[in-house]
């Protein structure tokens, strides 16, 4: 059955306004590492799903070369995470949606492709620890393919898959 919500996708907004970032910034920091992960986040590095009452539904933190969206030092010492090797694709920063299987993941993935595209980023790069299957089954039903698998992040992430989805030029509406 089709959900009711399906196909009216949100509003995306990016980068996310100044009024909006602290529910996305509270969203995105109840998913991916609560009380130690930096207080402050950087809203050009982040994209933000809205509904019609103007109510966060979803975020995605972007990472490049130049930062990501959480800003600042977490509280773990820093010799304890390892990143994934460098990449010149345009990394999701983590993505974390109030109601799944609505459409808001779909709609901010292809808005964070177009940004990909517009920056003159090769790809887009998830990273995704194992044992999300959930993750990893929605990355691949977009097109993501695995590029590799390691452990990087904290050492009690276990295993990371990293995925990629080629990303057309810009103007190219492939």
């Amino acid at each position: 059955m089709r959900n009711s919500r399906q196909g009216q996708p949100d509003r995306i907004l990016h980068p996310v306004p100044d009024l909006l970032l602290g529910q996305a910034a509270a969203l995105w920091r109840a998913h991916f590492g609560g009380w130690f992960w930096p207080r402050r986040v950087d809203a050009a590095h982040g994209l933000v799903a809205v509904d019609a009452g103007g109510r966060v539904t979803g975020v995605m933190g972007l990472r490049d070369g130049v930062g990501g969206f959480g800003v600042g030092r977490p509280l773990w010492p820093g010799w304890l995470y390892r990143p994934a090797p460098p990449t010149a694709d345009l990394v999701i920063d983590g993505l974390a949606v109030i109601a799944p299987r609505q459409g808001t993941g779909r709609a901010l993935v292809a808005a964070a492709r177009q940004a990909a595209a517009r920056t003159g980023r090769p790809g887009l790069r998830a990273e995704v620890r194992a044992r999300n299957r959930g993750a990893l089954a929605f990355y691949k039903a977009l097109g993501f393919v695995p590029e590799g698998c390691g452990r990087y992040g904290l050492p009690w992430w276990g295993q990371v898959h990293l995925l990629r989805l080629a990303v057309p030029p810009a103007g190219d509406d492939r």
